[in-house]
């Protein structure tokens, strides 16, 4: 056999084989790698739907709800609506919704919100790209503690600087809005999409909500 087939032979065996483990390796992470996706999933509405009358951002608390709000979701547009269900009730919702126009894009914000009377019951920044030490601040508990536990109409939900209530990050007024501007989204399905979170069908198992 001349020398540059074997050279071919050689490589073709060696690139199967390394296109077989590749797979395999494939096969094997996948169902770890969704199950930890879950997971956070489910921690982070664990965490924006709490068992609290009136939840401190700082504190941890067991989950208001008794189902798997995950498998129990709908599509309002573009956001991700989990419900929280106690029983047959639905008693909070955690919205994933997204502020524009902030300093570096956008923020994707899992807000918590209960379902009797609109209190914003916890907030997951989920996503940004914010200026570490300014705009990252939002993610602190003790920033997030001037809106948890309010509802619509406790307090003007803009930030000071505009005339409203919250307090905006120093040096990070643009991220401050746009976190509202999520929280807004949040609140407006909330109060205009009551009779969907309450008896729409759940999407599929892999659904995407896009807004189309």
């Amino acid at each position: 056999m001349p020398e540059s087939l074997k050279m071919i032979l050689v490589l073709t065996l060696i690139s199967g084989a390394a296109g077989l483990g590749l797979s395999a390796m494939n096969d094997y992470t996948k169902p770890l790698a969704a199950d930890n996706n879950r997971k956070f999933t489910l921690s982070s509405i664990n965490g924006v739907i709490p068992n609290a009358a009136t939840p401190d951002a700082c504190q941890k608390y067991a989950p208001a709800f008794d189902n798997a709000p995950d498998k129990d979701a709908i599509c309002v547009g573009a956001s991700t609506v989990y419900r929280g269900r106690k029983g047959n009730e639905v008693v909070g919702i955690a919205v994933e919704a997204i502020g524009e126009e902030a300093y570096s894009g956008t923020i994707t914000v899992l807000v918590g919100i209960r379902m009797n009377d609109g209190q914003l019951s916890g907030l997951k920044v989920l996503k940004h790209a914010e200026t570490p030490g300014l705009g990252s601040i939002m993610t602190k508990c003790e920033f997030q503690q001037q809106m948890v536990g309010k509802g619509p109409g406790d307090i003007n939900w803009t930030v000071v600087k505009d005339g409203g209530d919250v307090n905006q990050i120093s040096g990070a007024t643009i991220s401050s809005r746009s976190l509202l501007r999520a929280i807004h989204k949040a609140q407006d399905i909330w109060k205009n999409n009551r009779e969907d979170i309450l008896n729409k069908a759940p999407i599929a198992e892999g659904e995407v909500c896009d807004g189309k």
